[in-house]
């Protein structure tokens, strides 16, 4: 399982219950659901009968009646029922718009059904779904339904305490129910089924199975029994099978296959799938409970397709998906996201102080060594001072022994200072000036000046301080 596919389920974890209500023109259906953090389970799955009759009076009291009956099965005030309406009391109209209306496709709808629908606007619950854009259109599966039938059923549940979280068609309950049972389902598919002589074959497209499963309605198609057989909707038929879809099947999807000499096209049961992803027999008794099951999903957040006739509740449904348990969950995995974080930190921490703790048993050791190295530079100091001398001690003899010659007799070296180059001399003569001209003459020493003036002492005699260069050798020129 890749993590944006596990990380869908888990945003999905919640413990919910949801109702969902089929209203066939014979029969109500009534499921209830459970859903244990990602676990679907039945609790309820209900049949009432109702008669299709003409009297409107009579029907609305039947249903009244029927609802009356489901009361004990489930909580009005904590289960809002989902409202799935058969196919014959809903309109379905497909349109292609330029892709310049998608800016504004609610007044663009509003206007096109105004053009197609023999209903007035404001007679109608009305809602639609993408079907997805061609090169220079944009596709709408439009489905409505009047609001006098839808009213009635919504005032039942309201005299009786429950509310209505939301009114489909069993087009998008079903292709919910599939998609939630098949969840690896891509590319295209169709569904086909009905209720005794009405049959409807629905086209999906389906792919995806990351965060945001996608799918699209291709399209939704019910007839009588007749019109698949002899009239358009046999074309309609053959017409859905060219793009070679996976097929499923639900209630008399056999006699319509069978009606139409196609026996053997493999159907897949979509009540066999049910029992598959439910694990319980009882789920799927009746194959009329499936799109009472597929509105119920809405209510648990497992719908993909997202259409509902009443206007503003899809609003409601965005504003009231944060859940308690979701922001638990949310809170937690904060925690757990800020704990990991700060594992590193004290990582670190740990490994810093031991660190520590191994430079402090180090520490004595680096400073014996560090005195040894003092030493050891001032040692080095030392020996290079005296390689100096011994590299100097030939030039020092000949300054002195060349100062011996030239310094008369009755002069007095009080202090002699050698350096690299230089000799400095400080004493006391008869003459002092007379020692200047004797250095110049010397081949040793040149540049001889007097550092400091000189001074006659109470014994006649004249101090001197001077200092001369020691002239170094000239190099004899390369002989050509």
């Amino acid at each position: 399982m890749s993590y944006t596919r596990w990380f869908k389920d888990l945003s999905r974890v919640d413990f919910l219950t949801s109702v969902g209500l089929y209203v066939a023109p014979e029969a109500l259906y009534l499921v209830r659901l459970r859903k244990s953090l990602r676990h679907l389970s039945i609790l309820e799955a209900e049949a009432r009968e109702i008669p299709r009759g003409e009297d409107a009076t009579a029907r609305a009291e039947a249903l009244r009646e029927a609802l009356r009956s489901f009361l004990p099965r489930f909580n009005p005030a904590k289960d809002p029922i989902h409202i799935c309406l058969s196919p014959d009391q809903v309109m379905s109209l497909e349109l292609l718009l330029p892709q310049a209306a998608e800016e504004n496709l609610a007044q663009v709808v509003e206007y096109e059904i105004d053009r197609h629908l023999p209903l007035r606007r404001e007679d109608l619950y009305y809602d639609f779904l993408p079907l997805g854009k061609s090169e220079d259109k944009v596709g709408l599966l439009l489905f409505a339904a009047p609001k006098k039938a839808v009213d009635e059923i919504l005032e039942i549940c309201s005299a009786l305490g429950a509310k209505a979280g939301g009114v489909e068609t069993s087009a998008t309950a079903l292709s919910n129910f599939l998609l939630f049972c098949a969840q690896d389902l891509t590319g295209p598919s169709v569904l086909l089924g009905g209720l005794n002589r009405d049959w409807e074959i629905i086209g999906l497209e389906a792919g995806g199975n990351g965060w945001k499963q996608e799918a699209a309605l291709a399209f939704s198609h019910w007839l009588p029994q007749s019109e698949w057989i002899q009239g358009s909707g046999r074309e309609i038929f053959y017409s859905a099978l060219s793009s070679s879809p996976k097929c499923f099947g639900w209630g008399n999807a056999a006699e319509f296959l069978k009606a139409l000499n196609e026996d053997a096209l493999q159907l897949e049961d979509l009540r066999e799938l049910a029992k598959a992803k439910l694990r319980a027999d009882r789920a799927v008794e009746h194959p009329m409970c499936l799109p009472a099951m597929g509105a119920a999903l809405s209510g648990l957040r497992e719908a993909t397709l997202n259409l509902n006739l009443l206007p503003g509740a899809k609003e409601k449904g965005r504003s009231k998906a944060l859940t308690w348990l979701h922001a638990s969950l949310t809170a937690l995995l904060l925690i757990a996201l800020v704990g990991w974080t700060g594992i590193y930190f004290v990582k670190d921490e740990i490994r810093l102080r031991q660190l520590q703790k191994e430079n402090e048993k180090l520490a004595p050791s680096v400073e014996a060594l560090r005195r040894e190295e003092t030493e050891l530079t001032g040692l080095r100091k030392q020996v290079d001072f005296l390689a100096g001398l011994k590299n100097q001690r030939g030039a020092l003899l000949r300054a002195l022994d060349e100062l011996s010659r030239l310094v008369p007799i009755g002069s007095y070296v009080s202090n002699l200072r050698f350096r690299e180059g230089t000799v400095e001399l400080q004493g006391s003569a008869e003459s002092a000036s007379n020692l200047v001209p004797l250095l110049e003459r010397s081949q040793m020493f040149e540049n001889v000046t007097s550092t400091a003036p000189s001074s006659r002492a109470p014994n006649n005699r004249e101090t001197f301080s001077l200092k001369a260069e020691i002239e170094r050798p000239k190099k004899n020129p390369a002989k050509p």
